[in-house]
């Protein structure tokens, strides 16, 4: 059991780095432009993500000794202590922590927008907002109440935007985001692109740092298309 988890560990990590090189072999070459404090900063969550890894590499060489070195029952609450966490992971128990709270509302008053129709968000507008978090540090998100998790279906149908199978709400909407340094991440927010980008659809993006915020569970049912049951299992 140790060898295999061993192993599963270092070809993940093998497949990691080849990703990487492919990525960087094919990518385009561009001058960069950037200046000596915008490489300072990318330096730094280069290194923010090594020590991330080094931590999950860690954490798991643990899991692996604590696994092996003790009995049956120790065996077992170690596994549901790894299930209790991977399910938290996975996004499917409520989650509370310190972070930020963003309000996506009309860039005009509403006496402006009297007589002028309703202001949509467009799935691509959540996608970038989504992703431009995660890159500042976002661990857990929320939006309109609907937990975000890997496989979150965001699209449009039939005119309207749902997320995880469920309509967005009328404007103000809120995106909970909860993250280690929040600080730092409402900073970023303040003068971010899809700040930008949702003025430009007629929005505003307002950002409030909070001590706590608590995030729903994830309730549907999470769709896995690559894997089946063993057979016997």
């Amino acid at each position: 059991m140790r060898r295999s988890l061993v192993f599963f560990g270092i070809t993940v990590i093998i497949g990691f780095m080849l990703a990487i090189q492919f990525y960087t072999i094919h990518e385009p070459k561009a001058r960069d432009t950037r200046d000596i404090w915008e490489l300072r900063k990318d330096l730094e969550k280069v290194k923010k993500v090594q020590q991330e890894l080094n931590s999950e590499i860690y954490k798991y060489e643990r899991l692996v000794d604590e696994y092996t070195g003790t009995d049956k029952q120790g065996q077992i609450e170690t596994l549901e202590k790894t299930l209790k966490e991977l399910k938290k992971e996975a996004g499917i128990t409520e989650v509370s922590g310190q972070g930020i709270i963003l309000t996506i509302e009309p860039l005009l008053n509403d006496e402006a927008l009297i007589g002028q129709p309703a202001i949509k968000i467009q799935p691509e507008l959540i996608r970038r907002l989504i992703n431009e978090l995660n890159t500042y540090g976002a661990q857990e998100i929320s939006i309109d109440g609907e937990r975000i998790i890997n496989t979150s279906p965001i699209r449009e149908v039939n005119g309207k935007t749902y997320i995880n199978d469920e309509p967005l709400s009328e404007l103000p909407i809120e995106v909970k985001v909860i993250s280690m340094d929040a600080k730092d991440l409402h900073a970023e927010m303040l003068t971010s692109q899809s700040g930008e980008d949702f003025a430009r659809e007629g929005l505003r993006l307002e950002s409030a740092l909070k001590d706590i915020i608590t995030l729903p569970a994830f309730e549907h049912q999470i769709r896995v298309k690559y894997m089946q049951q063993k057979e016997g299992a």
